[in-house]
């Protein structure tokens, strides 16, 4: 089976800013094995980074135990490599999003030099 998913980085206040050239990737939560990585991209100008991925990306042990659809999040790497934020507290079980909306602090932002002018 074949799956598109659409990650929006935002600034999470009223301006709702995207995030463009902020690498993100987006995984597959497991309860038995470790998570899958579906793939890791950079936002463009539009805050947004697509994946597309199939099921034998993800699928496995945790998935034929608790249905053979993705629990996706997202996280988001800082300039040095180091993961900032992640979804995956949020991930909502067997539901392949088209599109997940990522909204970032103004001063998690601003600490991690994210965006000119934020």
């Amino acid at each position: 089976m074949y799956f598109s998913t659409v990650v929006k980085l935002i600034v999470d206040d009223h301006s709702a800013q995207p995030l463009s050239g902020v690498k993100v990737s987006l995984h597959d939560r497991d309860t038995f094995t470790p998570d899958d990585q579906l793939g890791t991209q950079v936002t463009d100008a539009n805050g947004e980074a697509r994946f597309e991925y199939t099921s034998d990306d993800f699928v496995g042990i945790d998935d034929r135990l608790t249905g053979e659809m993705p629990d996706l999040y997202v996280t988001v790497e800082g300039h040095d490599g180091e993961t900032i934020h992640s979804t995956r507290a949020e991930t909502v079980p067997n539901l392949p999003q088209k599109e997940l909306t990522v909204r970032l602090s103004r001063e998690l932002v601003i600490q991690h030099n994210l965006a000119a002018g934020a």
